[in-house]
């Protein structure tokens, strides 16, 4: 079973800078989880100390029911494919994908076997001869993959490995390494600053900031039910809209300037109660502030278009609230104008509610 597992591992580089506190999850044998969050919160240095690359300062970590604290990459049984591909310019392709297999002296013929069969299941048979050089940004990447299957390894590891491509060929190669784990049914621990990869590739995701792991949970979870409010504003695009509001004994609740203002259902009552006359923070997705009154419980609010974006199949509308910046994401409208008063309409049971001090979901 090649499952990976992280036990209060962390990590403190020279002058006392945590970049990891205490991680812990499990990847399941042929999971495929996917580590995200801001620039800065210690994915990458997450991964690398699962690789070998980099030594831990406490904790312990487990590959296939082995404790590797101490163990070298080279004895992890992992294969790790880079951001920059990291491609030997004066070889093949094929010279690339075999050379790891050459070092550990494997037979000629297990090595063709295994690079022609990575070459197949990759689309590059016929690039086998050409030097990187003369491929494309998504076929080096293809390489840099091929050159982890042939290892056929217990884990791969991804450490951003499409963010040198343009969005076109993102969405193509996003879709590869998602069949490519269904294909191979291997372990696969992938890291993104990209919200959006995550949610599309990953059976879990682990959501991290300041080196701490706040959530890890299926996509749709995430969605749904986060936390606390990082993880709200991180998961979904536009991010989720929010405004600071009271929750006054009428159970009404209102923003500062009462410019947002609407009484509560009998659901959401019971949910504040612990709340009553305090200052909580309302959360509102993009997607659930609508143009047409089609749901039997809404929120009514008439705002000015400060911007219109057509996407084609969707509109974005840009409006504030009490001067904070908010986000609608509606059906295409040829109506709206810049400038112009423009009716919204709030689905009330899809509000979310968080702790103004700590940050977290009332549940």
């Amino acid at each position: 079973m090649a499952e990976v597992i992280l036990k209060n591992v962390s990590k403190v580089f020279e002058g006392g800078n945590k970049v990891v506190i205490d991680a812990n999850f499990k990847v399941e044998d042929k999971e495929f989880v996917v580590l995200v969050g801001p620039s800065g919160c210690g994915k990458t240095t997450t991964l690398r100390m699962i690789a070998g690359l980099e030594e831990i300062s406490g904790g312990e970590i487990y590959i296939d029911g082995k404790l590797v604290n101490n163990l070298p990459p080279k004895d992890r049984d992992i294969a790790m494919v880079f951001q920059n591909y990291a491609l030997y310019p004066h070889m093949t392709v094929f010279e690339n994908m075999a050379f790891g297999l050459k070092l550990k002296k494997y037979d000629k013929k297990e090595i063709e076997l295994r690079v022609n069969e990575a070459g197949k299941i990759l689309g590059l048979e016929n690039y086998l001869n050409r030097k990187p050089k003369a491929l494309s940004g998504g076929q080096r990447q293809r390489v840099a993959v091929g050159r982890a299957i042939v290892r056929k390894p217990k884990v791969f590891l991804f450490d951003e490995p499409l963010s040198n491509l343009d969005a076109k060929l993102r969405v193509q190669m996003r879709t590869e390494i998602s069949k490519l784990h269904k294909q191979l049914g291997a372990t696969m621990i992938y890291v993104t600053h990209d919200q959006t990869e995550a949610m599309t590739m990953g059976d879990r995701i682990v959501v991290m900031k300041d080196g701490i792991v706040n959530q890890v949970d299926t996509p749709m979870n995430l969605y749904n039910k986060p936390i606390n409010q990082f993880v709200a504003g991180f998961i979904g695009s536009p991010a989720m809209n929010f405004i600071d509001v009271n929750v006054n004994k009428e159970n009404k609740l209102s923003s500062k300037k009462g410019e947002l203002n609407f009484s509560l259902s009998a659901e959401h009552i019971n949910r504040l109660k612990d709340h009553s006359n305090k200052e909580i923070t309302l959360g509102i997705r993009p997607e659930d502030i609508r143009l047409e009154k089609n749901i039997n419980k809404v929120i009514e609010i008439e705002v000015l278009a400060d911007v219109i974006e057509p996407m084609g199949n969707e509109t974005f509308i840009y409006f504030e609230v009490e001067k904070i910046q908010f986000i609608a994401r509606v059906n295409p409208s040829k109506e709206l104008k810049i400038g112009g008063k423009i009716k919204l309409y709030i689905d009330e049971a899809k509000l979310y509610f968080f702790d103004k001090e700590s940050g977290n979901y009332i549940i």
